[in-house]
């Protein structure tokens, strides 16, 4: 037996979805469609489906550009910085981790260069800030 294939979508709707940029939904329409044709999805179920899936398409989209933008050398994450093999404090990494300073009005700030010698001495910092700028964008 074979799987059947979900018809395409007619020329107009592909034109009309792909001038409202709405890529994700253009993609997943034929066999969104057949299927809740076959399962008898009420209309509310299936624009739900494909607003939810337009709203992660671009929202995975958008963190990929705010990355890209904050020209980080690296993706890093949090969940990689070993604190009990640095110097930072476990509070202070716990407080860098929960955001909290992004939502705070800008103060001094803490990578601020010395004059002439570099970025301030310490250990993982590279990291702490390759991880928590991902987290924040």
């Amino acid at each position: 037996m074979t799987a059947r294939t979900a018809p395409p979508l007619s020329p107009d709707l592909v034109a009309g979805l792909k001038r409202l940029k709405l890529a994700r939904i253009r993609a997943m329409a034929p066999e969104t469609l057949q299927q809740a044709k076959t399962q008898r999805w009420t209309p509310e179920e299936l624009l739900r489906t494909f607003v939810e899936a337009e709203i992660a398409a671009r929202d995975a989209a958008n963190q990929r550009l705010r990355r890209k933008a904050a020209g980080f050398p690296v993706h890093k994450s949090l969940e990689e910085f070993k604190v009990t093999a640095s110097s930072v404090p476990q509070a202070t990494f716990d407080y860098l981790a929960s955001l909290e300073w992004v939502r705070r009005p800008p103060g001094p700030l803490p990578h601020r260069r010395r004059a002439g010698r570099g970025p301030l001495p310490g250990t993982g910092r590279q990291l702490r800030w390759a991880g928590a700028g991902p987290a924040a964008a």
